[in-house]
């Protein structure tokens, strides 16, 4: 689903206005992008791998504008960093042991290069807002959310749009609010997602118990053997 048709979709449901006069869509292409992030910031749904730069001699890098969660770093030479504290990676800095510590939003790598140097970066990264009718949440640009998590997106835009028309059938957005993030937190689409990406995640299900360790077993004549 794309940016022109959410558009469509949440102005259509609220009956708001796209005169040259009175331009409703203006807030509507922002409650879409703020419900995109939210999503995202929620549910951490798309790990990928970016390109950071590191600014030479700089201990210490503000990702604010980029990063939403770091899960690993790769150095220039292909390494994985180990995972440090703020307290060990600024020992190590001073020692030159290899490392990074990431509190939000900021980044420590050690040893500190004396020039800008490129390093790979794997986590949740803040997506490119959406401008043109044909952007898609699913590209990676936008936040790489899959379309069956796009109607989460919609939710949100209707929510803060109907509280902005006073939109009275939904008791000023309630319904929609709801229906994104639940009553209590166990439903709504937030819910759901989180739900979903949990299973999709897991490599396979329990090891079946082997009863026999405890029970015995069957001979080839059908024999109960054991104590």
């Amino acid at each position: 689903m794309n940016f022109g048709v959410m558009i469509d979709r949440v102005k259509y449901s609220l009956g708001m206005q796209e005169l040259q006069s009175h331009d409703e869509t203006v807030f509507i292409k922002q409650y879409l992008n703020e419900g995109l992030l939210d999503v995202i910031v929620r549910t951490r749904p798309y790990t990928r791998v970016i390109t950071l730069t590191l600014t030479a001699n700089t201990a210490i890098h503000d990702m604010a504008s980029d990063i939403i969660s770091l899960l690993d770093i790769q150095d220039p030479n292909g390494n994985f960093l180990q995972r440090m504290t703020r307290e060990d990676i600024t020992n190590a800095q001073a020692q030159n042991v290899p490392g990074f510590a990431y509190e939000e939003p900021l980044l420590w790598v050690s040893p500190v290069p004396s020039v800008d140097t490129q390093i790979k970066a794997y986590g949740i990264f803040r997506p490119a807002a959406m401008v043109n009718n044909g952007d898609d949440p699913s590209n990676s640009n936008f936040g790489g959310l899959a379309p069956e998590f796009h109607p989460a997106i919609l939710n949100y835009a209707c929510w803060k749009a109907a509280e902005y028309t006073e939109h009275e059938q939904s008791a000023m957005g309630e319904k929609w609010r709801i229906s994104y993030e639940g009553k209590d937190g166990t439903e709504g689409d937030i819910a759901r997602i989180k739900r979903i990406l949990s299973k999709r995640v897991t490599p396979h299900g329990y090891p079946r118990r082997d009863l026999t360790r405890n029970i015995g077993g069957l001979s080839g004549s059908g024999s109960y053997l054991g104590g």
